[in-house]
């Protein structure tokens, strides 16, 4: 299957904000039918839909994180064509929606989401528009969680003194990380300890926000450390930046962020560490 003939490729502007949502795991862990129907009939929406799922995303390289299978709700009536496509973003410099190849990109980078995958600033302030309207329905902000200091603490396996060398034997099984606080991550030659009693908080504050991760570590380093957090991806799902994804070199920026700056609130160690998408907060 070719990228223009992947379902990503949707003629319908709704079709690609429910890959979104899939891709980011967002939305349907947090709302019961009732809820979605009601937030239908507020926009006066009344439409049938169908979901399938796809395997791969046709012969885009793999993905990031584990948006390799994700549900597109597509509309069971065939939406009009329109003659100009407006390019609203690009995966590997071809249109997600038309499948013509994008010369100039312009926009942010979401290669968390999808590896080489940008939106246009206008389909971003679309999506926008159209999420922070769901998530004040569902009563619920945005939440940018920080990593190191915030969350969790690791050092290297070689920073470590003498003194500290009995933590070795005290770690938990990467195995079963539900129950776990100190962790010996190889791959990463490090040693991490989960803050006391993060597990509780991230679980409460799932109730009243949407969270992302959001930490100025490499991408491994982000990914392996959502696992210690969020095994079962219930809180995060694919929502983990790290500074490979940013925009701006050595500050974090609420741009790569698909949730409106107004309603997102930053939990972080560091006060001045992000630029936001307008004013800073």
């Amino acid at each position: 299957m070719s990228l223009a003939e992947s379902p990503v490729h949707s003629s319908s502007s709704d079709d690609f904000t429910g890959f979104l949502e899939r891709a980011l795991g967002s939305g349907s862990s947090h709302s019961s039918p009732d809820e979605e129907a009601d937030y239908e009939s507020d926009d006066g929406s009344e439409r049938s839909t169908k979901r399938r799922k796809v395997e791969n995303l046709g012969s885009i390289d793999e993905t990031q994180g584990s948006t390799s299978q994700i549900f597109v709700e597509e509309n069971s009536e065939a939406s009009p064509k329109k003659d100009i496509c407006t390019h609203p973003g690009s995966v590997k410099d071809l249109c997600i929606v038309c499948g013509q190849r994008v010369d100039e990109k312009s926009g942010v980078p979401l290669g968390y989401i999808h590896k080489d995958f940008w939106l246009n600033n206008d389909e971003i302030d679309r999506v926008r528009s159209t999420d922070i309207k769901k998530s004040l329905h569902l009563k619920k902000l945005y939440l940018v969680l920080d990593l190191d200091h915030t969350l969790l603490n690791s050092t290297h396996l070689n920073h470590m003194t003498a003194e500290e060398e009995y933590l070795h034997s005290q770690t938990d099984s990467l195995q079963d990380v539900s129950d776990g606080s100190l962790f010996r991550v190889d791959v990463m030659h490090m040693m991490t300890k989960l803050r006391p009693f993060v597990r509780k908080f991230l679980k409460e504050a799932s109730e009243m926000f949407e969270m992302y991760i959001y930490t100025m570590g490499e991408r491994a380093y982000a990914l392996e450390m959502a696992k210690l957090l969020d095994p079962r991806k219930e809180y995060f799902g694919d929502r983990v930046i790290s500074r490979d994804d940013g925009t701006q070199k050595h500050q974090k920026g609420l741009d790569v962020v698909l949730g409106h700056e107004s309603a997102a609130l930053i939990l972080d160690d560091t006060e001045n560490g992000y630029q936001c998408c307008s004013p800073l907060l």
